[in-house]
């Protein structure tokens, strides 16, 4: 099993914010932060894909990410998830490929719909339905593996076209980084994922996890495609401590975390080691081979040397 840490992109005191410890963002934050995890034996970071979250700052994922790629040099780099609709699709192809080089073969690029109108609006972007951001996606996938791959890319789709684009250098992964799809449409989404994906990643409960992998299942059946070949991946915000004590000091402090307060289709990790080993080893049985958390203590260390002390070992 592969565990990932989320590198948060904003904080702040509106309902996006789950960060209890962190009042503002900054790149040194970020910087040193990442440096850890990578010490402490995690497999990859992940970076959100936001304009505006929280409250205050929000920096941007791929020059983030592109900085981590910097001071790193054995994580995978996870951008997570990369809003399409925010990104010209060809550019995009042309920016991974890019980062891949620059990284040395350590991208795994996560790609997503968007569901956030306010920042697009803000920032002077249309935002049309769901299921036509869904398309766009679906060619904007599409196309990078065409420029990943090919020289002198010709394409008429109905979102972009190409005459003779070369993407060069490409990638250094073969054939080209792994497409991580994000979020749990059931029509579109996983339909997109059986298709397209090489992981798919998403979060809650068990049984929604349950029910939403029977889905993916009978899209691959759809499409011929082996299901075990797509990763899957699953994402949870984490508070752990070594006794229940410290447990309920953290939660005192960030209460939304609190059992009682959670809707019946969420869940977090929170607990002591044991009870978090326990409740990974749920997800793994349903076929969860990717973890990724996000500290709620960040900018501290404490949850994330007490996770890779304790509970990565289990699953080595």
């Amino acid at each position: 099993m592969e565990f990932a840490v989320n590198i948060p992109t904003s904080c702040g005191t509106s309902e996006y914010s789950t960060l209890a410890f962190c009042e503002d963002i900054s790149w040194e934050k970020q910087r040193d932060f990442s440096v850890k995890i990578e010490e402490l034996g995690f497999d990859g970071i992940a970076v959100p894909d936001h304009l505006m979250t929280g409250d205050g700052p929000t920096t941007e994922c791929l020059v983030t990410t592109t900085g981590l790629a910097g001071i790193t040099s054995d994580v995978y780099l996870y951008p997570k998830t990369i809003n399409n609709h925010l990104r010209h699709g060809p550019l995009l192809a042309k920016i991974a490929a890019t980062l891949d080089c620059v990284s040395d073969g350590r991208l795994k690029l996560g790609m997503g719909a968007g569901w956030k109108e306010d920042e697009a609006t803000a920032y002077g972007y249309e935002w049309p339905d769901a299921p036509t951001r869904l398309r766009e996606m679906e060619e904007t996938i599409e196309v990078m593996k065409h420029l990943w791959t090919e020289t002198n890319v010709s394409y008429d789709g109905e979102f972009y076209t190409l005459s003779e684009a070369d993407c060069r250098p490409h990638p250094l992964q073969d054939p080209h980084p792994p497409i991580m799809i994000g979020g749990g449409g059931e029509e579109f989404t996983l339909r997109i994922t059986a298709k397209h994906g090489d992981v798919w990643n998403y979060w809650g409960s068990l049984e929604l996890m349950k029910r939403k992998l029977s889905v993916l299942s009978n899209h691959c059946e759809t499409y011929g495609r082996d299901y075990d070949d797509i990763q899957k991946s699953w994402f949870a915000r984490c508070i752990i401590r070594e006794s229940d004590e410290n447990v309920s000091e953290l939660l005192d402090s960030a209460p939304r975390f609190k059992s009682e307060n959670r809707d019946a289709d969420q869940n977090h990790l929170v607990g002591t080691p044991e009870e978090i080993i326990a409740e990974i080893k749920q997800y793994k049985d349903l076929g969860i081979d990717e973890i990724v958390v996000e500290f709620v203590d960040f900018p501290q260390t404490e949850g994330a040397r007490c996770f890779a002390e304790h509970v990565i070992p289990e699953f080595d």
